[in-house]
């Protein structure tokens, strides 16, 4: 497994020396988080943490100078302000892909001597944003920072739409007929639409020398605070390297990887567990032209 580079709060951590105050006063926040509008009150907050009334209230009242909290209109209790909101809407500024650490990058490289990229779908290409190329190895993949590939004939650009609905992918495709690139190219926007909810399923996508002859290529998507797809990191290499047991080793360390770096960026954790308890498949979904 490799290392993740992904600076990040860890929810396992046990601070050294707690502030019991300050613990207190963030189960009270933790509380009111998960109430309705009416807001939760002292009595309330007492039974349920196990505290004071008079500790619950001294507690709320520094929170409220703070304007963290408020007193909800016509009663005693209490909910959270619009404060809390301003502080976290500016986590998506601070961890966004500017800030993309490429020894990720380098790691998967060194491990597995393939080129590796980070691309981004921009209209109807997956842009590559980032690349990594292995050091003496005789044969490589011959594609550049700022290239781009077809949505439909490649393991990024499958990622990339593999959440898109079929209204969305008519409108980047507009038309049935798909541009062929070589005999395994998925050429039917009907066959593309299957062929994308298995990707989803399987939580990776995979091009079999669909987009190149002799280049097979795999990916896992990158997901934002709203568990949007807004990235993708591939493997690619020639054919002839990339056999069972190391596409399927690949494929663990790039949903590892992704799923770390989706954290990092506010995707739900919940969203993420449920990608990395799908079970592995023994290939890739289908090694032969999909379901062909």
């Amino acid at each position: 497994m490799l290392k993740g580079r992904c600076k990040q709060v860890e929810t396992t951590h046990k601070a050294k020396y707690p502030v019991l105050t300050l613990e207190k006063a963030l189960e009270i926040i933790e509380q009111l988080k998960n109430c309705n509008s009416d807001g939760l009150g002292i009595s309330f907050l007492s039974d349920t943490l196990g505290l004071g009334k008079s500790t619950v209230h001294r507690i709320l009242d520094t929170l409220m100078t703070y304007d963290f909290v408020e007193k909800c209109p016509n009663s005693s209790k209490y909910r959270l302000t619009w404060k809390l909101f301003e502080i976290g809407s500016t986590i998506p500024r601070q961890r966004n892909l500017d800030y993309f650490d490429t020894k990720i990058l380098h790691e998967l490289c060194g491990k597995y001597k393939e080129t590796v990229n980070l691309a981004i779908r921009v209209r109807n290409k997956a842009v590559i944003i980032s690349k990594v190329d292995p050091q003496d190895v005789p044969v490589k993949v011959n594609l550049g920072v700022g290239e781009h590939d077809p949505l439909h004939a490649t393991a990024l650009g499958k990622v990339l739409i593999s959440e898109l609905d079929s209204d969305e992918l008519l409108a980047i495709f507009g038309g049935e007929q798909l541009e062929q690139y070589t005999g395994n190219t998925i050429t039917s926007l009907n066959e593309l639409a299957s062929h994308l909810a298995k990707v989803r399923e399987a939580g990776y996508a995979f091009d079999l020398e669909e987009y190149s002859p002799g280049l097979t290529c795999l990916a896992v998507p990158i997901r934002n605070y709203t568990n949007q797809v807004i990235a993708a990191i591939s493997i690619s290499g020639p054919s002839f390297r990339l056999q069972h047991n190391k596409i399927m080793s690949i494929i663990e360390d790039l949903k590892s990887t992704c799923r770390e770096y989706s954290n990092y960026l506010g995707a739900s954790r919940a969203t993420q567990a449920d990608s990395s308890s799908r079970p592995a498949v023994d290939a890739p979904f289908d090694t032969a032209k999909q379901d062909k």
